[in-house]
């Protein structure tokens, strides 16, 4: 396979090797990557949506290699090999999807997606042998990978999210855990639903199926007759599947699902969710035993460098907590100010079964203190208008 061109990113190489006519497999290593030294890696769908804003759908990437760059950085994940795939362009569902999609006539009112009556579909089943059979060991050996089932991750989204459900009822032992976003599950008349319902071939280990509250109108508006019942349908298919999971074995300790507060059907939800996959898929997190309200990993924090921080969700000062922020102040306020959504954290198991919350952030450079607070859009949990802390140590 021709490596057409490579770019420094995040630390790491993002290089470009050419597969099916233009279509290109991209693929970013970490910072200070020696070939057979990193034997993880995760394989996603739409490959030109991952990295650079100006490659991807929209303008927006999923910034997955300054992501993944940073949970390595925390420690939270171990070093591993990104590779994405590019989608087909038009033939995007023949590779993606069981059946063609249709429109969805939906009961309700227009359907989902009129613009893809007339699209193909029906191919996914020799996409994932060109993926297993050519592009895995490729992969191996170009860059020294492991070849066991418990170092390969794959992902996506959307009709990329329906091809990564159908991997995994494919190939459970194939991959060692699979991630699903906004599966667009209308897609051939609902039926991929019944497919789910009907397996009994096992799962891959881990599993983990997100989806966003608004996932159609947030992203298509609310003018069309039957707007907000799409919604409701993609919220409820979600919750479908993942209690078709759950009836097949995948407990809590194998599978995560949930729907995000104000969630949408667009790169940037997908990349402030892929933390929390990354997470539960590689190497989930454990709370400490002691009864913390929250903590940080690295801790102390160092100046320059990202971190993360967990919360315990019952401890929060704020009802109700729908969708909550953590706001950051450094060096006293002075220094600068983030805000940045708390999403669920995904550990594996967590004392008294509480349920933590977390957030990606980097730290500045210089910085001495960290102040913070949250808010669930109306009110403030300031710590009795203390604020909390966290604690700094020396620049590294």
């Amino acid at each position: 396979m021709e490596e057409v061109w490579s770019m420094e990113l995040c630390g790491g190489q993002l290089r470009h090797f050419r597969w099916e006519a233009d279509r290109m497999i991209r693929v970013w290593t970490p910072p200070s990557f020696i070939r057979g030294e990193v034997s993880r890696s995760l394989w996603l769908n739409d490959g030109q949506n991952l990295f650079r804003d100006e490659d991807a759908f929209g303008g927006a990437s999923w910034g997955a290699a300054g992501t993944v760059a940073n949970l390595i950085s925390c420690g939270s994940i171990p070093p591993m090999v990104i590779i994405g795939v590019d989608h087909a362009g038009k033939l995007r569902t023949m590779d993606y999807l069981p059946v063609p999609p249709t429109g969805w006539d939906a009961p309700w009112g227009q359907g989902m997606r009129g613009d893809m009556w007339d699209a193909p579909g029906g191919g996914v089943d020799d996409y994932l042998r060109r993926l297993n059979d050519d592009l895995l060991p490729w992969a191996s050996e170009q860059f020294g990978l492991s070849s066991k089932a418990d170092d390969r991750f794959f992902g996506g989204s959307s009709f990329g999210g329906i091809c990564a459900l159908y991997l995994a009822m494919q190939y459970p032992k194939a991959w060692a855990g699979v991630f699903v976003e906004s599966p667009s599950f209308w897609a051939g008349d609902g039926r991929f639903m019944a497919d789910i319902a009907a397996h009994s071939r096992g799962w891959p280990q881990r599993m983990y199926v997100a989806m966003g509250e608004l996932e159609y109108t947030g992203f298509r508006g609310t003018e069309r007759p039957g707007s907000l019942e799409c919604d409701a349908f993609l919220r409820d298919a979600c919750s479908e599947c993942a209690e078709h999971l759950k009836q097949q074995g995948m407990g809590s300790d194998r599978l995560v699902s949930f729907v995000e507060p104000g969630g949408r059907h667009n790169e940037r939800d997908w990349s402030r969710r892929l933390p929390c996959a990354l997470r539960w898929l590689l190497r989930p997190t454990v709370a400490p035993e002691s009864r913390l309200t929250y903590w940080s990993r690295p801790s102390p924090i160092i100046p320059g460098q990202a971190f993360e921080i967990y919360v315990e969700k019952a401890k929060l000062k704020l009802h109700p907590p729908h969708r909550i922020k953590i706001h950051l102040g450094f060096d006293g306020w002075s220094h600068g100010v983030q805000t940045c959504d708390l999403m669920p954290a995904c550990l594996s198991s967590t004392e008294g079964g509480s349920e933590w919350l977390a957030a990606l952030i980097c730290a500045p450079a210089s910085i001495s203190s960290i102040s913070f607070a949250f808010t669930n859009g109306q009110d403030w949990d300031n710590n009795h208008e203390k604020n909390y802390d966290l604690p700094v140590g020396p620049s590294a």
